[in-house]
Parts: C-alpha cells; sequence; structure tokens
C-alpha cells in the first residue's frame, strides 16, 4: 500500500513542479508557435517539448490559455501522444490538462502512472496538489499494479 500511495503522490508532484511561485522558468520547444492575443492563448505545434526542472512534458501540441491580462496562466492542455517523465516516475495520456489555481492535473484518455513496476490506469485520473487522487474507469476497470517489498509483512 505505502508504494500504491508514493505512486499516487509522484502525479501529484507533475503537477506542483509545474506551479505558479517557483522561480525556475518553463521552456517550451515545438516546430510552431500561434499567438493569439484576442483570445489570450499561445498554441505550440509539432514534437512539443516543456521542462521545468526535473519535469519534462511531451505532445503532439501544447496550449495555454492566459487570463485577460495575459499575466498569468488559467489552464494548459497538451494533446496527442501527451508523455510526462520526472525523476520519481512517469506518466501517459492522450490528453492532459493543468489548472494552476485549483493546482490540479488531469489525465484522459488511457491515462497511466508509472513508478519503478507499480502503475495504475484508467480512462482518467485527477490530481491536486494536496494529495488528493481519483481514478475513474469509464471503458474499462481502473487497474493497479503494485509490486509489494521483499519482508513486508513478515516478522
Amino acid at each position: 500500500m505505502k508504494r500504491f500511495l508514493l505512486l499516487l503522490l509522484s502525479l501529484v508532484a507533475f503537477s506542483s513542479s509545474f506551479a505558479a511561485g517557483q522561480r525556475e522558468p518553463i521552456v517550451i520547444e515545438s516546430q510552431k508557435l500561434n499567438y493569439n492575443k484576442k483570445q489570450h492563448r499561445a498554441v505550440y505545434i509539432g514534437s512539443v517539448v516543456a521542462q521545468k526542472g526535473d519535469t519534462i512534458l511531451k505532445g503532439d501540441k501544447l496550449i495555454v490559455y492566459f487570463d485577460k491580462t495575459d499575466r498569468f496562466v488559467e489552464k494548459v492542455e497538451v494533446i496527442g501522444n501527451v508523455r510526462v517523465f520526472r525523476q520519481s516516475g512517469e506518466g501517459s495520456c492522450q490528453k492532459l490538462e493543468y489548472y494552476p489555481s485549483e493546482e490540479k492535473i488531469v489525465l484522459i484518455g488511457d491515462a497511466r502512472l508509472k513508478r519503478d513496476s507499480n502503475t495504475v490506469m484508467g480512462d482518467r485520473i485527477v490530481a491536486f496538489k494536496d494529495g488528493t487522487v481519483s481514478v475513474e474507469g469509464v471503458k474499462r476497470k481502473v487497474k493497479t499494479v503494485i509490486f509489494t517489498e521483499k519482508g513486508v509483512g513478515k516478522h
């Protein structure tokens, strides 16, 4: 159970690593960038890689939604072949949504998180910085694979 909790907490660490207020910059690379001032959004297209600290986020398209002043990020979406890498684990899905003000991250479509050999899978995974995590199965059941430590439970 301890490893399962660590696996779920590693997802929360993904979202907190992109949280506002940290001094590390977010560096985004792509093949194309379109910024629309009227819509207050930036769209990165093609082999997108976003990095902040030791967290790397990859996908086909990344959209940053700003507030009306263009100073604050309201939402970030990564669409298509989404992969998240961090020293503590990795994740994948078809669409990722991040809401900085709520400190919430949502993995949608064949969502999976992996830490070492432990894995949790579902159609939708929602995690908050405070450690609250929800895994939902819509098209298929939620699946968790937990490897226990040697000697655990033996006296």
